[in-house]
């Protein structure tokens, strides 16, 4: 019978530290996607130049970034980003669509990924797309290893109160005075002493 105070074979603890620091280290790396490559580039200056368009509040920090895979002609080689801390590489995965309207537009920012799981992802991203050639009214997106739909917002109109719209100016018009004689002002005919047609009003000054 084994006791509670057994110790663990060596081997099996050294393997179990280290993928515990490989996940770490997998959880702190993010790989940029089509980056311009120059044949004498400085990697860190164009990696300091995406994190400040990115992250322009706050940069994180970064321990170590290196071009990945062979170099090819007019090819643009990824490359890997290795951040301090796991909170800094999330929020620049957070941050990545802050690049869209950007000079960066061409450039993806995507988690450290194996190979097998960089096969699954090219397969949620083609049934993705397939989802949006035969489904164009819906909002497709891959969430949790899955490919998801769902209805697109529409933008709701805006709701302005009839006191907030502006009222129309109606321009004034001087009215036009004729000189018939079947006028009536104020409910007086123009004979009685309106000044416009028969005896004009009495003088309140005496004559000369």
């Amino acid at each position: 019978k084994q006791g509670c105070d057994e110790k663990i074979p060596g081997k099996q603890v050294k393997a179990a530290v280290k993928l515990a620091m490989m996940d770490d280290d997998k959880k702190r790396t993010v790989m940029v996607f089509g980056l311009e490559e120059g044949s004498n580039e400085v990697v860190r200056e164009k990696i300091d130049e995406v994190l400040s368009v990115s992250c322009p509040t706050e940069k994180p920090a970064v321990s170590d970034c290196v071009r990945v895979g062979s170099v090819r002609a007019g090819a643009r080689r990824p490359v890997k980003i290795v951040f301090r801390s796991i909170k800094g590489a999330a929020a620049v995965l957070r941050s990545a669509k802050n690049l869209r309207e950007t000079r960066f537009s061409r450039v993806f920012i995507s988690p450290d990924r194996t190979r097998e799981e960089r096969a699954e992802r090219n397969g949620l991203v083609s049934k993705m797309k397939e989802n949006i050639g035969s489904q164009p009214q819906l909002y497709h997106y891959i969430s949790n290893g899955q490919v998801c739909s769902r209805e697109k917002v529409q933008p709701s109109p805006l709701n302005v109160s009839r006191s907030s719209q502006p009222h129309p100016i109606t321009p004034q018009t001087t009215p036009r005075i004729t000189s018939s004689t079947n006028i009536q002002i104020m409910g007086r005919d123009p004979s009685h002493g309106t000044g416009l047609g028969g005896n004009p009003p009495p003088s309140p000054f005496p004559p000369f």
